[in-house]
């Protein structure tokens, strides 16, 4: 199951406060070029130690008066990879040496903790609303996905539920309630990316009819091929990490039905998969039993 770190227990000696939240608010450029990351908004975002390149599952954003000067946030990670993090910014000279010594927070510093969660939360919230708007434009512009479309033609799967802009494919990402909060937009060589600023937990693309089965996978293709071979109702989470998260959703949503978990062929999907299963009393279908296609 994806874990949520936020890391305040590793700090520098308390005599150089001041010194370290100098060190902290040292440019967001600097964090980001140490970290591999981008900046977006007030933090940056980075992948999360031992992760791909590519994740953004890790968050540092600079947070005056918490320890260190700054708050990491790991999403799908946990209290060693927070850790790790910032021993990565010591090691580039953004945050000073750790001296070794632990030591309890302060009230001070707890409640610049809960600010800077706080203020990241309330950013986030709002950057997700103005990207579901513009994600339901989008929509509203496009027509419906063409059979003959490259990446559906290589994946031998139906436009079912799917739509086009020029020529990228729009999966529409909602949640339990049926509102769109974001768009998962896919190209032509199979290339996919989400709407920048858009909410990727607790979002899922959909398709079929309601019975007493449900598949839930990870890719959209994916479950698309099982619904093609099937003809059950299938939901695609569109992450690993999303996986238990969606699962969860539906299980609370339908406490009766038969949900059967369809796990990727790599290391993360099938740990995600064996989570989403035992989490919600769910059937686990494994790849070589599935054939699947990524």
């Amino acid at each position: 199951m994806s874990r949520l770190s936020t890391h305040t227990s590793r700090v520098a000696p308390t005599a150089s406060g001041s010194a370290t939240e100098a060190w902290a608010m040292s440019d967001l450029h600097a964090i980001a070029h140490a970290l591999g990351g981008t900046i977006s908004g007030s933090e940056v975002l980075a992948p999360t130690p031992g992760h791909s390149r590519r994740d953004k599952g890790t968050a540092v954003r600079i947070a005056p008066g918490a320890p260190d000067g700054i708050l990491v946030t790991c999403f799908n990670g946990g209290r060693d990879d927070a850790l790790a993090v910032k021993d990565t910014l010591r090691a580039a000279g953004i945050l000073p040496a750790f001296d070794g010594q632990r030591r309890e927070l302060t009230f001070a510093e707890r409640e610049a903790i809960r600010r800077a969660e706080a203020e990241r939360e309330r950013e986030k919230r709002q950057a997700q609303a103005k990207a579901a708007q513009i994600a339901r434009q989008r929509l509203a512009q496009a027509v419906e996905a063409d059979s003959g479309h490259p990446y559906l033609s290589a994946k031998r799967i139906a436009p079912e539920r799917l739509w086009q802009a020029g020529n990228r494919l729009l999966v529409p990402m909602t949640d339990q309630h049926g509102a769109i909060w974001n768009i998962q937009t896919i190209a032509p060589d199979g290339g996919k990316l989400f709407a920048k600023d858009g909410r990727t937990k607790g979002v899922f693309w959909f398709a079929g009819k309601a019975t007493d089965r449900l598949v839930i996978g990870e890719g959209m293709a994916t479950v698309a091929a099982i619904r093609r071979a099937t003809g059950l109702p299938v939901i695609a989470a569109l992450s690993a990490y999303n996986l238990p998260t969606v699962a969860a959703l539906v299980r609370a949503k339908c406490p009766d039905l038969n949900i059967i978990i369809a796990a990727d062929d790599d290391a993360a999907g099938m740990k995600a998969a064996r989570i989403a299963a035992e989490q919600v009393g769910a059937s686990l279908a494994l790849p070589e039993i599935l054939h699947h296609e990524c």
